[in-house]
């Protein structure tokens, strides 16, 4: 896919508002990070020599059939829980493996696509039941090559404060099945397309698109993002961190809004940096933020990091997808600097927010 080339108005800080937060109940569902370093380890060793691992490591399974690592995810209820497993694959061919929970497989032969190199990791996301207070759950290779580097489960479980369970991507889209448009035009998806079909179009606590993924790979200069991987890298972002650094979109998940114009001013729903945003594609939810605006006739666009995760190709030249991908951003959320620096925060918020959006709507 081709890119949209960055407009200079798109490098112009967002000021940093202070909305306050949607009023609503407490949060339904936790998620928790369980690091790979953590768990316990069949066949295989801790290791760093790879960059871009969370925590302090990652797992290096043994190239053995049958080599595991196993977690312990601790759940307030019992219920449906999304497993998000974080891993490399380097540039081997695309390995399997059995996930089970509490020693029932229920993913039977879960494919773990080559991720390019082994400095580049990708998202495998599946749901299981679990039960309420400790869980079992086991990734065991299926191939003779083993598992690939593991480096985390984000485990999203049921309950917390209030009960409940997690909302779903069928869920939230079935809550977006018509517009009634905000926008006073439409935009286009890319520069070179010649008709403007998406409109931005409004729910009760959340504004919505549909449109494809074009990758934006600007602000700080990283392996996968820079003048090299990307013809139009720029060194910056209009959000920044509270030391005011540019955002990295190697490693944060953010999407682009397009720059206020009179087809659409953002800033008028309250909406600006760190305000969360789930984007949807394949049945997965990211949970992002607003972290750089862009041209102001064009949309879709997020950054390697929210790509990454959704299992859609980060290549700032050549990823993206034609979509769909429906972006839902809370107004309600507020503009929260905070969740710029920390992702767990736009999680746990993003969650809330995503079950009080499908109980008003």
């Amino acid at each position: 896919m081709r890119r949209s080339p960055r407009f200079a108005s798109a490098l112009v800080a967002l000021g940093l508002m202070t909305a306050g937060l949607f009023a609503g109940g407490p949060a339904h569902a936790a998620t928790t990070r369980l690091e790979a370093e953590n768990a316990v380890v069949s066949r295989g060793v801790v290791e760093s020599n790879h960059a871009g691992y969370s925590g302090s490591g990652f797992v290096n399974g043994d190239n053995i059939s049958g080599s595991y690592t196993e977690w312990t995810v601790t759940s307030a209820a019992a219920g449906s829980a999304t497993l998000a497993i974080r891993y490399s694959n380097g540039t081997s061919p695309t390995r399997t493996a059995n996930i089970s929970v509490n020693g029932t497989v229920v993913a039977a032969n879960r494919a773990f696509p080559a991720t390019g190199n082994w400095d580049t990791w990708a998202t495998v996301s599946i749901t299981a039941n679990v039960n309420a207070g400790a869980n079992k759950v086991r990734i065991t290779a299926t191939t003779a090559d083993g598992n690939g580097n593991l480096d985390y489960i984000d485990a999203t479980t049921p309950g917390g404060t209030g009960g409940g369970t997690t909302v779903t991507a069928d869920q939230l889209l079935a809550k977006v099945t018509s517009c009634s448009q905000i926008s006073s035009g439409k935009y286009k998806t890319d520069e070179d397309v010649s008709s403007a079909t998406v409109p931005v179009c409004q729910k009760t606590g959340a504004v919505f698109w549909k449109a494809d993924m074009d990758i934006d790979c600007d602000g700080v200069r990283t392996a996968q993002c820079n003048e090299n991987t990307d013809c139009c890298f720029y060194p910056d972002t209009a959000c920044h961190t509270t030391g005011d650094s540019p955002l990295d979109s190697a490693s944060l998940p953010y999407v682009v809004v397009p720059s206020s114009s009179s087809i659409w001013n953002y800033t008028s729903k309250g909406i600006g940096c760190g305000t969360v945003v789930a984007v949807i594609y394949n049945g997965k939810i990211e949970y992002a933020v607003v972290g750089d605006t862009g041209p102001t006739q064009i949309i879709g666009e997020a950054s390697h990091k929210t790509a990454s995760d959704l299992g859609i190709d980060p290549d700032p030249s050549t990823g993206g997808t034609d979509g769909p991908v429906t972006y839902i951003v809370f107004t309600g959320s507020g503009t929260k600097v905070s969740a710029i620096e920390n992702h767990q925060q736009a999680v746990t918020l993003g969650q809330q927010l995503a079950q009080q959006f499908v109980g008003a709507n």
